[in-house]
């Protein structure tokens, strides 16, 4: 069964690749290996990304776990679980200090939630101490890295069994935000004593965090801000190929056929066979630089968009092993809905079912003029997921006193993964939130000007 999943996905892969090249030749003009490096402290000269291409990869820590990788960088992480009333058991991450970073006497903390497909891992992709997790760490903070349920590492319940039943797999943005978000808030404010926290967030984890709000009003008085990065809440003018390909056969037969034979999920792991011959992605893209430069960097330029200049391509292998985890269909379904209805609305389980659980024939909207927490987002010019037009659905959405700043990120290639894999994403993304965290940290939030108007905290409108 595990080497069948690992065929599918990978036709899928290549179909998507040519279906790129023919209906969205725009892909095709970026590409090219023309743009420069962006990080100031090297020479745009000393930057050829074919040449990169051939160096040695990396390392790659594939035998390591989350929490083993983050102890093995010299910090302090322990692991912690939550159980839902619904059964699902989950796993979050704590990083409180460690050799490379101060404690502090505050004891202010941010959590982080992951995309669709993503996990915990995402946060820590990144070479060195780049990664946003290990920024905010060295700055004093300490960090919460939730794997959200049906993760390879939050695939726990109390009676199902993810293997063999297809029930545990139907779960939507509604249950992450309603059930599990609480969950998480209470057990920080347990550990740390603290009553509001810090939130960043990619893509569907975004989703997650509005839907929690606007469901429970109560929890907007849990956090100091929160930071969308390529908020996956309205989806309607996305244009992302792999998406588009799903969409054509959502709600047919053969969609409920691959639910089913992919036993509710797609799987982030590879196969027992690829596994055997050394087949895995991060092997063979770590190996063969012929392999790394125009197949692996293509799988993700075909899907997500081309940004030559900020992929770090002897880091490659080591994004390839932590980008991809579970896709849960129930989760994945609900995102399509969204996207060809153009809404952000609950799960539409059909007019009889809607009838029942909600008291009418169409979901309900999730009502975001509710949030009272100071919200920013970022979103890149080259998204094709979220896009421009969807990002500012979300930011309208939200009350103009909370909605302190809307950035488009300062690369004009900038695509979704780039949130997290960039290799500038510190300094186009991360260093800014963390700046913006610290001062409102030491002056308070209304001695602070974040909106990109510049206008006063007092009479703030959207930009």
């Amino acid at each position: 069964m595990g080497h069948r999943k690992t065929t599918i996905i990978s036709f899928s892969f290549l179909v998507v690749i040519l279906f790129s090249s023919s209906y969205f030749p725009d892909l095709n003009k970026i590409g090219g290996r023309k743009c420069p490096m962006y990080r100031p402290y090297k020479p745009i000269f000393s930057f050829h990304s074919g040449k990169e291409c051939h160096q040695r990869s990396s390392e790659v820590f594939t035998n390591l776990s989350t929490l083993e990788e983050i102890n093995f960088r010299g910090y302090n992480a322990t692991k912690y679980k939550i159980q839902s009333e619904d059964g699902y058991i989950s796993t979050i991450i704590r990083i409180s200090g460690g050799l490379k970073s101060p404690a502090r006497s505050d004891n202010k903390s941010v959590l982080l939630f992951h995309g669709l497909g993503g996990s915990s891992a995402n946060w820590i992709i990144q070479r060195g101490d780049r990664n946003f997790a290990f920024i905010l760490v060295k700055s004093g903070y300490e960090v919460w890295l939730a794997d959200l349920r049906g993760t390879s590492s939050s695939m726990g319940h109390t009676h199902l069994d993810p293997d063999s039943d297809l029930s545990y797999w139907n779960f939507t943005i509604d249950d992450i935000g309603t059930r599990d978000l609480p969950l998480f808030l209470d057990l920080i404010k347990n550990e740390t004593g603290i009553e509001k926290v810090y939130f960043a967030c990619h893509s569907t984890g975004c989703a997650v965090w509005l839907a929690g709000l606007a469901e429970l009003p109560e929890l907007n008085e849990r956090f100091e801000a929160g930071f969308l990065l390529g908020p996956a809440s309205y989806l309607g003018a996305m244009y992302n190929p792999m998406i588009l390909l799903y969409i054509a056969m959502f709600g047919t037969p053969l969609d409920e056929l691959l639910s089913t034979w992919m036993k509710g999920r797609i799987s982030g792991e590879p196969s027992y066979f690829a596994k055997m011959l050394g087949l895995t992605p991060e092997k063979v893209c770590g190996s063969w630089s012929f392999m790394r430069c125009g197949i692996c960097d293509n799988l993700f330029f075909a899907t997500f968009g081309n940004d030559e200049a900020q992929m770090d391509y002897e880091n490659l292998p080591n994004i390839i092993s932590k980008m991809q985890d579970n896709i849960p269909y129930g989760l994945l379904r609900h995102r399509m809905q969204n996207g060809i209805n153009c809404t952000f609305r609950k799960f539409d389980y059909g007019v009889e079912k809607n009838l029942v659980k909600y008291g009418n024939k169409v979901p309900p909207i999730y009502n975001l003029n509710g949030i009272r927490v100071p919200t920013y987002i970022f979103y890149g010019e080259n998204d094709n997921l979220v896009t421009r037009l969807d990002a500012e659905k979300t930011r309208n959405a939200i009350p103009v006193q909370f909605m302190r700043g809307f950035y488009q990120v300062e690369w004009p290639l900038f695509t979704h993964p780039d949130f997290i894999m960039a290799r500038d994403a510190d300094i186009f993304v991360y260093n800014k939130i963390l700046n913006i965290m610290m001062k409102s940290d030491n002056e308070g939030k209304c001695d602070v000007v974040h909106n990109i108007t510049k206008q006063k905290c007092e009479s703030p409108s959207k930009p």
